[in-house]
């Protein structure tokens, strides 16, 4: 399932951005209470797609917001303007977003016949205490009953969202967090600590997080259990078993081509980003008109893309071969940090290919800044 830069791979991201309610740690272009536009959003959705068809696409990924909020009908839509509109390879990796609320039988069996073969589950917790801290809309027997109502619709591939870092979380409740995790024998963990982003209610409230310390004495104690449960890290925040890495995933961090629709979606092609408006009447009303929906772009330079596959290789668990970078990359005051943080055990070197180390996936944010 993974992806290769040598082969040029397209994946495509579609955004949904419907939500019940917006959670209290979100920061993403989420709308809430637009069921009246729903159709509108999806015939606005299927202009855009026309706008590149034909494009011949590797892997698909139907994010949010909350894609499962659509009713049967429009999903059989969603589906069918991807199917329309683009070349689908066989056999590929096609997700979609769910939360627990909202998703019934009949939803999972339209997205099954369609082609969706791969379900990430918005979990984040099974502590309902801590549900309803996050503002989550689902209590832990609701998230674990909607996990085998996706088996039972016939889905072999489920991933599971993962979040830790909350204040006064103890390793205790951590640990029950993963037993129950486990349990599940799901195929992928994606793994999220809590965060304060901008334009979330945390960040609002100034909420004190724990110690960065303890968070990573969290994140040690996660990777350990789930290591030793089965899963693989490809990724620094993202564990799989046998050969069930997201390909979607991959492509990103890989630096590899996916294009994306809807508001605030970003797509990239050869070095050049771009991403759309996030307002969703600005979307609507310009798609209507036939206008473009571009919000802006940046244009990468060779040094730039050389530099940006550099770090992201080191958020893979393989890591990056230096040979494939030109030499100027690592030049200069960046090869002196980089020489630095290889001596101090935070990166390590085998021959001509490096990765982070445990201890210096826990800083890797900050070992990125001062190598940018």
């Amino acid at each position: 399932m993974c992806s290769s830069m040598t082969r040029s791979n397209n994946n495509l991201y579609v955004h949904i951005p419907f939500c019940e309610r917006k959670c209290f740690y979100c920061s993403f272009v989420v709308s809430i209470g637009q069921e009246k536009h729903f159709d509108q959003y999806l015939k606005m959705l299927e202009s855009e797609a026309s706008r590149v068809k034909g494009t011949r696409i590797d892997a698909v990924y139907l994010g949010g917001g909350t894609p499962t909020l659509l009713n049967e009908a429009q999903l059989r839509w969603l589906l069918w303007i991807i199917k329309e509109n683009f070349m689908i390879e066989k056999n590929i990796e096609w997700s979609i977003e769910a939360n627990p609320e909202g998703i019934d039988k009949a939803k999972l069996s339209v997205l099954k016949s369609g082609g969706v073969n791969r379900v990430s589950l918005g979990v984040q917790t099974f502590n309902d205490n801590y549900l309803k801290v996050l503002g989550r809309n689902h209590d832990a027997r609701k998230a674990e009953n909607t996990y085998y109502l996706i088996r039972e619709a016939g889905f072999s591939n489920v991933s599971v969202d993962l979040m830790f870092g909350f204040p006064q979380q103890t390793s205790e409740e951590l640990i029950e967090d993963l037993h129950t995790l486990i349990e599940l024998k799901c195929e992928h963990v994606s793994l999220y600590s809590l965060t304060l982003e901008q334009n979330s209610r945390f960040y609002a409230q100034h909420l004190r997080l724990p110690p960065d310390g303890y968070v990573g004495e969290l994140y040690t104690l996660i990777k350990d259990t789930l290591e030793a449960s089965g899963f693989h890290q490809y990724e620094v925040s993202n564990f799989a078993k046998k050969d069930r890495a997201c390909a979607h995933n991959i492509n990103y961090w890989q630096g590899g081509n996916y294009i994306g629709l809807g508001i605030g979606a970003h797509s990239h092609l050869n070095g050049r980003r771009w991403w759309n408006i996030s307002n969703l009447t600005d979307y609507i009303d310009k798609m209507s008109q036939g206008l473009p929906v571009e919000e802006g772009y940046e244009q990468l330079t060779d040094k730039e893309r050389q530099l940006e596959k550099f770090l992201f290789g080191l958020r893979m668990n393989e890591g990056i071969d230096l040979s494939s970078l030109s030499d100027e990359i690592l030049e200069g005051p960046r090869s002196e940090k980089f020489q630095t943080f290889v001596r101090e055990g935070f990166l390590l070197r085998e021959g001509s290919r490096v990765k982070a180390s445990d201890k210096g996936r826990l800083v890797l944010d900050e070992l990125s800044s001062q190598l940018i």
